[in-house]
């Protein structure tokens, strides 16, 4: 049964020459149903705006639907990192710390999502990392069909969950080729052709990168081919004779994966707003139940001659179907303010605590200290820089009112005449 007001999930995957559209649907055994598979082609350069404009015409996604974008593997970098149990209470300042001994770029640079469990008295910490502004050139060509994305992640991944079996996923071939290794509950190696485009081999690339797959630990028993083309299978009969590829021709009907938990998933609207959708998903299903039960009871009305409890049953079904239609209303212009405020707010903060931190910092750092880089996050501040004495830089940053906790982040390393420092200042 067809129910379009339900809010429902869309996996688009984005391919060498097209966009695969799966329209998917989960039981009430938390099973999830392929109800519908299209493609729509890519412009002659790749352009996805296209596609996403003829989908949104097909389709008609709702505000409320989930729209899960795969994206080629190269737009993602995986940190898997280890941290105490006690990382568990301040958990997202933890990684961003930890993720600057990863990450050579300013975080802010990035669409990021940590997803964490416990493991041998510690927690084992995945994060997966997106580059924001070329995520957002993809948020822009959903934008213009009036589209918002919900998440994003790299479109190999979930097709190892589909299928669910250990093994070797290739894919791609004329213009870019990636794999991953999978054991049936995580990735163990991904990689992806990173050649200048005029330079990329695919069979280089596989004789590069499955001995590094091996190294895993993982034996390879089987190899998973999705949208490869044929020099591409010739390529892995050659080098792994022993495990013949296997072409995905179709996707399985059914499967089981949890959206929500999926950890290489980058979510792109705030978990606020993602509770007041699946709040809402829950008053729409317990509608629908009602409706439901009073069609069932319609024969036994029927059958007692109880016309007139049938009569009110219905005018309080058109009162619910009117009041459903003014809430959603409501809710909709509610989520724009909450949005609008939660970005004034923030922006107004950063702002006010911004400027007093740089005029904090012009007024007490000496005059023969030069500062390469700043950053500040949450109430920390992260300094770089050159000075004739880095202890005289800590000492003043110790005797301002507006700082505490003054320390290095990392030894002094003294070139000439100055000294290079990393500083790292908690606001008061």
């Amino acid at each position: 049964m067809n129910l379009p007001w339900l809010p429902e999930t869309k996996l688009l995957l984005v391919r060498e020459r097209h966009l695969a559209f799966l329209r998917l649907r989960r039981s009430l055994g938390g099973k999830v149903r392929i109800v519908e598979e299209r493609e729509y082609p890519l412009g002659p350069t790749g352009d996805l705006r296209g596609a996403v404009a003829a989908m949104q015409r097909n389709h008609r996604p709702r505000l409320d639907d989930l729209l899960l974008l795969g994206l080629p593997l190269e737009l993602f970098t995986v940190v898997h990192c280890s941290l105490p149990l006690a990382a568990a209470e301040n958990l997202e300042e933890a990684v961003s710390y930890e993720l600057m001994r990863h990450v050579p770029d300013d975080l802010e640079t990035f669409y990021w999502r940590s997803y964490c469990r416990e493991e041998n008295d510690r927690l084992a910490v995945c994060v997966t990392l997106a580059e924001r502004a070329r995520v957002d050139g993809y948020k822009a060509d959903f934008a213009a069909a009036g589209l918002n994305l919900t998440a994003v992640f790299p479109a190999l991944f979930p097709l190892a969950w589909m299928v669910n079996e250990p093994g070797l996923y290739v894919s791609g071939g004329e213009e870019a080729c990636e794999m991953l290794l999978f054991d049936s509950t995580e990735i163990l190696f991904q990689a992806w052709d990173g050649s200048p485009a005029g330079e990329r081999d695919a069979e280089s690339f596989l004789a590069r990168s499955l001995p590094l797959a091996e190294n895993r630990g993982a034996s390879i028993e089987k190899i998973f081919c999705w949208s490869t083309t044929p020099a591409v299978r010739t390529a892995l009969v050659r080098l792994k004779p022993e495990a013949a590829p296997v072409e995905i021709t179709s996707l399985p009907e059914s499967f089981y994966l949890n959206w929500a938990e999926f950890p290489y998933s980058i979510d792109l609207i705030s978990p606020e707003v993602m509770k007041r959708r699946r709040l809402w998903f829950k008053l729409e299903a317990a509608a629908l139940a009602f409706f439901l039960v009073s069609l069932l009871s319609l024969p036994l009305a029927v059958v007692a001659g109880k016309g007139h409890y049938l009569a009110r049953v219905e005018t309080r079904l058109a009162e619910t179907r009117r009041e459903a239609e003014k809430l959603k209303d409501i809710r909709q212009r509610n989520r724009e303010l909450i949005e609008r405020f939660e970005a004034l707010g923030r922006l107004a903060r950063e702002h006010a605590r911004t400027i007093d931190v740089l005029k904090e910092l012009t007024e007490v750092i000496p005059q023969d200290a030069w500062l390469r880089s700043l950053a500040v996050k949450n109430r920390r501040i992260y300094l770089q820089g050159t000075s004739k004495s880095a202890t005289t830089v800590v000492k003043a940053l110790e005797n301002s009112p507006l700082f505490k906790e003054v320390h290095f982040d990392s030894p002094v390393v003294k070139r000439g005449g100055s000294e290079t420092f990393k500083i790292v200042v908690d606001l008061e």
